[in-house]
């Protein structure tokens, strides 16, 4: 099987799973295992913290050990972790399961992306992401369906069932996966993973694209906690007599189909090759978002309420693969998968420093007032975006990327946005995206 064809199998696949395990999570923690709103933060909080102190040693050793491995390695425990997730209904199984979890996780955000890079032919690589978002799109749309008839026999099914496709696909990818487009280094000590982070390092510092999504991303994670734990609480009153599950079952099939559409034009304007384009589609998706946000939490009624909440989810989850289109343009390949982690690290610190502030808004004032809150947060980003791909006088015509900062060419031969309380494993982003691990609360 070609890379190509295999990146979309895995983009699919994995969305397919994680959706299963995590649209109706939040119904089987409360209802079935029983956790408090305190026991509920701390879950999401401490597979934060996980994510934020593994994402950069899992990318070291992605770049200078294998992409390949950390894939399978990452998908595997994944599974492993959902399995006890789904087995074990105690609070203390949850807690191991969401360090498991998040360990697989990290290893996978990164290293699947840089892998894709470079396996597959650069004239497709932007072709693979966009396509790629779709395929996870379309996965997750079969997910959530899944998981409300799963629910419904077994509150607990789908996260079993999500844990052995889960298991099954890191199988699959240890016959499947090869790794001709990529040299290991021929030696990996302390000092060569040392030197791996600071080559990151100062490729984010002396690249204006790369400091400015770094930046972007962490202010887009501060949005994403307020979005995604206040959103369904704000909506709940307009449910009325409806059955939740039924309800955010259907808004969530809604706005996967919406993304797998918004996707596919936004895959028209963007290319590897011009990456100053794609930072500006991004900025505008940004904006978009942070005025949704902010005008969910002034919304009224149902109708106008749903409208903006549909559209922020949709947004949010085509952000994923205009980013990591973004991000492949901009760093060379070497070091690929260790930026991708450090934007992931940026993503999660912000999830942990931005929920706090706009739960306290809401706590205070009204729910509809933290998630306006979380919209203003994405505004930094929006800007930061804007200035890195402002024209610049003295570089004439947009630049293209110099040759080492293209993808390599193959020479042989997804799934964490988020929906915005899901974790996202068909090629993660960050969780003010759809393909970084998000917390699933």
């Amino acid at each position: 099987m070609s890379a190509y064809r295999l990146y979309l199998l895995i983009s699919g696949v994995g969305s397919f799973a994680s959706r299963t395990a995590f649209t109706l999570n939040l119904i089987y923690q409360a209802t079935v295992v029983g956790l408090s709103p305190l026991q509920l933060v701390l879950v999401g909080t401490l597979m934060e913290a996980v994510c934020f102190v593994a994402q950069v040693p899992t990318g070291v050793i992605a770049d200078r050990y294998s992409r390949r491995l950390s894939v399978i390695v990452g998908y595997l425990l994944m599974g492993a972790g959902l399995l006890v997730w789904g087995l074990f209904p105690t609070y203390a199984a949850i807690l191991v399961a969401n360090v498991v979890w998040a360990i697989g996780a990290v290893c996978v955000d990164g290293a699947e992306e840089a892998w894709a890079a470079d396996e597959i032919e650069p004239e497709r690589v932007t072709r693979a992401f966009v396509r790629g978002g779709q395929v996870s799109q379309a996965g997750a749309l079969a997910g959530i369906v899944a998981a409300v008839a799963f629910t419904a026999v077994e509150p607990a099914l789908p996260i079993v069932v999500g844990a052995v496709v889960t298991l099954g696909l890191g199988v699959l990818l240890v016959v499947l996966m090869t790794e001709d487009g990529w040299r290991r280094p021929e030696t990996f000590t302390r000092s060569s993973a040392g030197g791996q982070v600071a080559a990151a390092v100062r490729a984010i510092r002396g690249n204006v694209i790369l400091a400015a999504i770094v930046g972007g991303t962490l202010f887009a994670g501060m949005s994403s906690e307020g979005f995604d734990r206040l959103s369904q609480p704000f909506l709940i009153p307009y449910v009325g007599g409806r059955p939740v599950e039924l309800v955010f079952g259907g808004l969530a099939i809604v706005a996967a189909a919406g993304s797998i559409v918004v996707t596919g034009l936004a895959g028209r304007w963007i290319d590897v090759v011009r990456p100053q384009r794609v930072g500006r589609v991004l900025a505008v998706v940004q904006a978009l978002t942070a005025a949704g946000m902010i005008g969910l939490g002034f919304a009224g009624h149902w109708w106008s309420a749903v409208g903006l909440y549909l559209g922020v989810r949709l947004l949010r989850d085509t952000a994923g693969p205009i980013l990591n289109v973004w991000l492949v343009s901009a760093t060379a390949p070497e070091s690929r998968a260790t930026v991708f982690s450090f934007v992931s690290q940026a993503d999660a610190l912000g999830q942990v420093a931005g929920g706090p502030p706009a739960g306290f808004v809401a706590q205070r004032r009204a729910i509809g007032a933290g998630i306006s809150v979380a919209g203003l947060f994405v505004l930094p980003a929006v800007a930061l975006y804007a200035v890195a791909t402002a024209p610049r006088p003295s570089r004439g015509n947009e630049p293209r990327p110099s040759r080492g900062n293209e993808p390599r060419p193959s020479r042989g031969t997804e799934p964490r946005p988020s929906s915005g309380t899901e974790p996202t494993a068909g090629g993660t982003t960050p969780a003010g995206t759809s393909s970084e691990p998000i917390s699933p609360l």
